[in-house]
């Protein structure tokens, strides 16, 4: 979050490596809230940062490149820095977090 505890916004992609690059928003879980005027409260698309950089679509797991879901096109409204939420990561990104072992 800012310093007035709003959370940063941003338009296209390119913003993603500035979240990198800060330590304390690049922890993993931190969600991305990508924005969407156009149509009822509550269908954004969420995405999360795992353990190592990587994005992740919190509603399928799946990861993602932050050029194909965050660029000016794809997300016209633009895309925020929210809390963190370890709970939209995928189980595997999450054990590692806990510093859990995957079964064999």
């Amino acid at each position: 979050m800012l310093p007035d505890g709003t959370p940063p916004f941003y338009r296209g992609h390119e913003g993603f490596n500035n979240i990198l690059a800060d330590q304390r928003l690049a922890r993993p879980g931190r969600a991305i809230r990508v924005y969407n005027y156009g149509g009822p409260a509550g269908n954004e698309k969420l995405y999360v940062i795992g353990t190592e950089s990587q994005l992740f679509d919190a509603a399928t797991g799946r990861k993602v490149h932050p050029v194909d879901v965050l660029s000016r096109t794809v997300a016209p409204d633009g895309w925020s820095v929210e809390g963190l939420e370890l709970s939209l990561l995928p189980e595997a990104e999450i054990n590692k977090v806990l510093g859990i072992s995957s079964p064999q």
